[in-house]
């Protein structure tokens, strides 16, 4: 009997046969992060050089739009989705996406700020009382819940039509609902880091390592780092949020429930408040009525209910 393969082994396979793509991403996402750093950068050194850390740090805010291309492409080779065009879904993503991560920016960099802020004060404080080295330890446990929760933003918004404040609610309930898929993604993630450090010492100066930074930066990192924790926390995340456990393939069986809709939940849904022009054919899901329900579904439903409104003027 074949062995049953480990969860990292599934995670390095499913990595490289797709690395083309995962690097093509990654050079799409390359020109605007390192614009965008660079320019904070340096004018971060001209106005506010003893805080340069803290003003890099909002260059998050408008490279994180961009992002959201990175995500959609990386969330469809997670969940077994190949056959699609790299570019068109990298802007697809931007575009679809861009005002909710944008507000997701703006709440990570003031949370990065404010975490590292918080864990710098009482490091600076240990020495004079017990008490900070306390509040050291619950600020870096409060960190690491909320970078549990951080990893859940964009994902979900690349995946779910939600309102942003269920977004939040659900990456936090996440943060520690999910503890066990959030420490496989982060030790995956201190692997790739700890890979990236030994690759960085064994350069011979400054100028070298700038170089690998620099390299490593535009090929791999943000899609790598990416796809690691998209690979563990995706399928919990999505069983959380839609309710029906994995996600099927184009392959699967469709529900019976979506197949035949029943009569009674058509005629007496309430479609007033739903922009039916926005609706697509496709199994992303949208929030409607307090649930998550696919668009097919939903579209289907719609021009049923429009049927059948015809069908009763027609015998009146």
């Amino acid at each position: 009997m074949e062995r049953k393969k480990l969860k990292f082994e599934i995670l390095l396979e499913r990595y490289f046969s797709n690395f083309g793509k995962i690097l093509l991403t990654n050079l799409l996402f390359t020109v605007p992060s390192i614009a965008f750093f660079s320019a904070f950068y340096f004018l971060s050194e001209a106005i506010f050089q003893t805080a340069y850390i803290v003003f890099c740090l909002l260059c998050i805010i408008l490279i994180y739009p961009f992002y959201g291309g990175v995500v959609k492409v990386i969330r469809n080779l997670v969940r077994g989705d190949t056959d699609f065009g790299v570019v068109q879904t990298f802007f697809s993503g931007i575009k679809e996406n861009f005002l909710p991560f944008l507000v997701h920016g703006v709440v990570i960099s003031f949370a990065s700020i404010i975490s590292f802020l918080s864990i710098n004060l009482y490091i600076n404080l240990l020495s004079q009382s017990w008490i900070f080295g306390a509040m050291l330890f619950f600020s870096i446990i409060v960190v690491l819940f909320l970078f549990f929760a951080s990893l859940y933003l964009p994902l979900m918004s690349a995946t779910f039509e939600l309102p942003l404040r269920y977004v939040y609610k659900n990456s936090l309930l996440m943060s520690y609902g999910e503890i066990k898929n959030n420490f496989f993604a982060l030790f995956g993630l201190l692997v790739m880091f700890g890979v990236l450090l030994t690759v960085m010492l064994v350069s011979g100066n400054t100028i070298v390592l700038l170089i690998i930074l620099a390299a490593l930066w535009a090929l791999l990192v943000p899609a790598t780092f990416t796809f690691i924790y998209s690979f563990f926390i995706y399928d919990g995340m999505f069983a959380m949020v839609s309710g029906e456990g994995k996600r099927k393939t184009e392959n699967d069986k469709k529900d019976a429930t979506e197949d035949k809709p029943q009569k009674p939940v058509v005629e007496e849904a309430d479609f007033s408040t739903l922009d039916v022009s926005k609706l697509k054919d496709t199994d992303d899901y949208i929030f409607f009525n307090g649930k998550m329900m696919k668009q097919s579904t939903l579209l289907k439903m719609v021009r049923e209910k429009e049927q059948t409104a015809r069908e009763v003027k027609k015998d009146e």
